[in-house]
């Protein structure tokens, strides 16, 4: 029989993917296969998923006209605009946020890890907790599904078999 229980993430052995400060400031992610993951997540699935979010960053932080006039529109404004218009950058963050998220479906809870938003870091690391007792089945009391917002709901709900 299939059951739930709580897992608290903080309780989790963890990986971490730690920034890529070669190219500068820019936010990229180092793409090295952690050796933890060999025989989990292939190389292949690896790379491609931090190279995505190495690239949604990328455009997070272009310089356009449309960045130009996103700025200057807030200056017009005394940035009130941006109480009732996401900038660029918080779109983009949603996006990878988004990301993320079907990843975790797709690639990481079916093999028993979980994958966080990188902005729960500062943008310093991307954590992967490793869920020792099963396959995800849903976040409680968490605002968004991969991402819990304190220590104190940093708890997630699996199935033990």
């Amino acid at each position: 029989m299939v059951r739930p229980a709580a897992v608290s993430l903080d309780s989790c052995r963890k990986i971490f993917v730690d920034r890529d400060y070669s190219h500068g400031l820019p936010v990229r992610f180092i793409k090295d296969y952690p050796p933890s993951l060999d025989g989990i997540v292939s190389r292949e699935d690896w790379e491609e998923t931090i190279e995505t979010i190495n690239n949604e960053f990328a455009k997070a932080e272009q310089v356009c006209l449309g960045s130009i006039a996103e700025t200057l529109f807030g200056l017009c404004t005394c940035y009130i605009s941006r109480l009732f218009f996401p900038t660029r950058y918080e779109k983009q963050l949603d996006k990878i946020r988004r990301y993320i998220e079907a990843q975790n479906k797709r690639l990481f809870l079916p093999v028993g890890l979980c994958m966080l938003d990188p902005m729960e870091r500062g943008l310093r690391i991307i954590e992967i907790n490793i869920l020792s007792t099963g396959r995800l089945v849903s976040h409680t009391s968490s605002p968004t599904p991969n991402c819990p917002a304190t220590p104190s709901q940093r708890t997630i709900e699996v199935e033990q078999v």
